[in-house]
């Protein structure tokens, strides 16, 4: 086990000062502690799975193949995107996160999965020679630390609802820690490779971040904002083994309160690689849904498994913590792809008339069949200020069913399905990654993945989900667009019916 730093401080009239960021820097330059732990080792193969499968996932949708015609092979000079490793960090942040099926940590409000795990397998394919399992591993443990911890430090749900995105406020900081690890840099190239990443730092999209918006006609660039800035957290700690420096007195300051308005709670970042590794304390998403929902979604489905008869269902009232009553309490699933994610109605809906659709994460068009339609307007979402104590820890709900005005059934949830205390199993984990992959690549490649992702520790596993990415990657063209994107391209006059007839447009294989 490796030997915990020192995180005292020293004062500034001492002539050498240890800054916070210096602190941190040194457990992630010193590693995981639990790397070896056997329970931690699981808990990190099944996050990486999930993320490679919402990555596999959100490439096929109609959003994946937008962004992945940002890399245009034939006007390369004019793309917006090359195939350079630094844009395909981009890009495969990118995709995994637009998929919102990958993995969230609750008490920071963040996404660290698509952030960490995209980064550190894009970057393994320039040092498959020089591949170092150890190095690995605590990238990604250095990722998930740094994300989580920081987001709770500047309290990420709190954050969220004043137009900061936590996950895009911290990706540069997050990708420039698992680039140091990889690269094997000492703590000080360390600290100012955390620094310059701090500095570059946004974290406000623009528009609401929550809220239950459901965005507007055209493609939003929210998701290529989160690739781009773990990118440039990228940029920052290749810079900083270059030699280049950054201000590691950064969080001292007034950062992040001057330039976000935002208070951070120090103490915290002292916990990096201190009591339970990060990643167990990260839920996993059984469903394509605003994780504010998953709850309400979990427990009505236990309500259905004990044979609540839905035809004479009148009414059924979700209880949600009001923060949360808003995002998910609307009915209009019909202006985007978000409104289908994020309405906690039509999501019950489904449950109990398509519940295969769940974890549909194209989400193209609202399901039309009156049943669901009809189901829905049953459920109203309504704020129970009772439920607030138990957040940011947990995303709670409760369910009454109604027949006219007498309760027929009731369920409380305070740990859904994915929770830290109701983790995902291997099997679990493997059902999902193979219904997220079902279709779009081969069923020995998707056993491949399995394979190396549930044997980290092995030296040749790495490197060998960082080449299957890049098969996967090469079986899409910029040429290629989905089955669905036809109408859309010919309506919009960008190709003729002829020409789509002549072509060879498809899914991946």
């Amino acid at each position: 086990m490796a030997a915990k730093p020192n995180s005292s401080r020293t004062r500034k009239g001492n002539r050498s000062m240890t800054t916070l960021i210096d602190d941190v820097s040194k457990r992630i330059a010193s590693g995981a502690p639990f790397r070896q732990d056997p329970l931690v080792s699981q808990g990190l193969s099944i996050h990486v799975l999930d993320t490679i499968g919402a990555w596999i996932a959100g490439r096929a949708t109609r959003e994946g193949h937008r962004l992945s015609r940002l890399r245009d092979e034939k006007s390369q000079s004019l793309a917006p995107l090359t195939r350079s490793t630094l844009d395909t960090i981009a890009l495969r942040v990118a995709t995994a996160r637009l998929s919102e099926v990958d993995d969230v940590h609750m008490p920071s409000c963040t996404t660290p999965g698509a952030i960490v795990v995209m980064t550190a397998l894009s970057l393994m394919a320039d040092l498959a020679d020089r591949a170092d399992t150890i190095l690995f591993i605590d990238a990604l443990h250095a990722g998930y630390e740094i994300m989580t911890r920081l987001g709770d430090a500047v309290s990420g749900p709190d954050i969220l609802h004043k137009g900061i995105w936590p996950t895009y406020l911290l990706a540069p900081v997050t990708t420039a820690a698992v680039t140091a690890k990889l690269l094997g840099l000492d703590w000080e190239r360390t600290s100012h490779a955390l620094a310059i990443a701090l500095s570059t730092s946004s974290g406000r999209p623009g528009g609401s971040v929550s809220g239950g918006v459901v965005g507007g006609a055209g493609t939003s660039a929210r998701w290529l904002l989160a690739g781009l800035a773990a990118r440039t957290g990228c940029i920052a700690a290749l810079s900083a083994s270059k030699g280049f420096n950054g201000d590691r007195s950064f969080m001292d300051g007034e950062w992040p309160a001057r330039s976000h308005g935002v208070t951070l709670e120090k103490d915290i970042l002292l916990n990096v690689f201190e009591g339970q590794a990060a990643v167990l304390g990260t839920s996993i998403k059984p469903y394509c849904a605003a994780k504010h929902a998953i709850a309400a979604i979990d427990g009505f489905q236990m309500l259905l498994k004990q044979g609540v008869p839905l035809d004479t269902v009148s009414k059924v009232v979700v209880k949600a913590p009001p923060v949360h009553a808003g995002m998910i309490g609307h009915h209009d699933v019909s202006l985007s792809r978000l409104s289908r994610i994020t309405s906690c109605s039509y999501n019950l809906a489904l449950a109990a008339f398509w519940p295969d659709k769940l974890l549909d994460i194209e989400r193209t068009d609202a399901v039309a069949d009156p049943a669901v339609v009809e189901f829905a307007k049953k459920v109203e979402v309504v704020a129970d200020p009772e439920l607030a104590h138990q957040c940011p820890q947990n995303y709670p709900a409760s369910i009454d069913l109604f027949i006219n005005e007498r309760i027929i059934a009731s369920i409380a949830i305070s740990d859904a399905l994915g929770d830290p205390a109701k983790p995902f199993d291997l099997d679990l984990a493997r059902g999902k990654f193979r219904r997220l992959a079902r279709g779009i690549i081969r069923e020995s490649l998707a056993m491949h993945i399995e394979q190396c992702c549930l044997d980290l520790n092995n030296p040749t596993a790495g490197p060998e989900l960082a080449a299957i990415m890049t098969e996967i990657d090469n079986s899409l063209t910029p040429k290629t667009v989905a089955d669905h994107d036809r109408e859309d391209m010919q309506n919009a006059g960008i190709i003729s019916a002829a020409e789509l007839e002549r072509r060879d447009y498809g899914r991946v294989s």
